[in-house]
C-alpha cells in the first residue's frame, strides 16, 4: 500500500478562521478541538474553543448575570475565571466586536436577557466560554507550519452547530479529500 504525503500549506489564520487541531496534537487543551479566532493582530491572537462543552450553566458561574441559563464552553487555558460571549447581534449589543460577517465577540451583556425577552433572540444565538485560547505575535502562523493546527474557514453553521462530538471530524472532512480519512481516526493510535 502506497502511504500518501499530504502536502498542503495552510493560509495563515485571521480573525474568523478556525483552527483544527491535527488528530493526535498532545496538548489536552486542545486534543481534537476547533477553535474561532475571535482577533488576530500584530500582538497575538485570541480564540475560543467551540467543541468542549462544560458541565455547568451561565447561572452557576454568574448567579444574577442573565435572566435565561446558558451552556458554558471551555474556551481555552488562559484566565479560566473570565467569562466570554459570542452571538449574532452586533448592532443590538453595544460594544461588540465583528468576528464575521454576522458574528460578534462580547459587547455589553446586559442586552443579552432582553434580546430573548422580546423575541428578537434565541437562547442557541449565544455561545458563552469560560477562559479563552491565545497566541503570542507569530506563535500561530509556526504551529501552523509545524502542523499542529490546520485552518479552516468559519461560517455561523460550524460556530453555532450542537453536534459537539463530531464537530472536529466533520470540519476535518471540510478540509477536502486528503484529510476526510483523518477525521474517522482513532484517538490514540493503539486502537488502530
Amino acid at each position: 500500500m502506497k502511504i500518501k504525503q499530504v502536502k498542503k500549506v495552510f493560509q495563515n489564520p485571521t480573525r474568523g478562521s478556525l483552527l483544527v487541531s491535527e488528530p493526535f496534537l498532545e496538548d489536552i487543551n486542545f486534543r481534537r478541538s476547533v477553535v474561532i479566532i475571535a482577533e488576530h493582530t500584530d500582538f497575538g491572537a485570541v480564540g475560543f474553543i467551540l467543541n468542549k462543552p462544560l458541565d455547568m450553566l451561565t447561572g452557576e458561574i454568574a448567579p444574577d448575570l442573565l435572566q435565561y441559563e446558558f451552556p458554558v464552553f471551555h474556551g481555552g487555558p488562559l484566565e479560566p475565571n473570565s467569562l466570554h460571549f459570542i452571538h449574532k447581534y452586533g448592532d443590538d449589543i453595544p460594544g461588540s466586536m465583528e468576528i464575521l460577517p454576522n458574528i460578534y465577540w462580547g459587547g455589553d451583556i446586559s442586552y443579552v436577557s432582553n434580546l430573548i425577552e422580546t423575541g428578537k433572540a434565541g437562547v442557541n444565538d449565544f455561545r458563552f466560554f469560560l477562559g479563552y485560547s491565545g497566541w503570542e505575535p507569530d506563535q500561530i502562523k509556526e504551529e501552523v507550519e509545524e502542523k499542529s493546527w490546520w485552518v479552516a474557514v468559519a461560517d455561523e453553521l460550524i460556530i453555532f452547530d450542537d453536534d459537539m462530538e463530531n464537530m472536529w471530524g466533520n470540519v476535518v472532512k471540510l478540509l477536502g479529500e486528503d484529510f476526510a480519512p483523518m477525521a474517522n481516526s482513532p484517538e490514540d493510535l493503539s486502537w488502530n
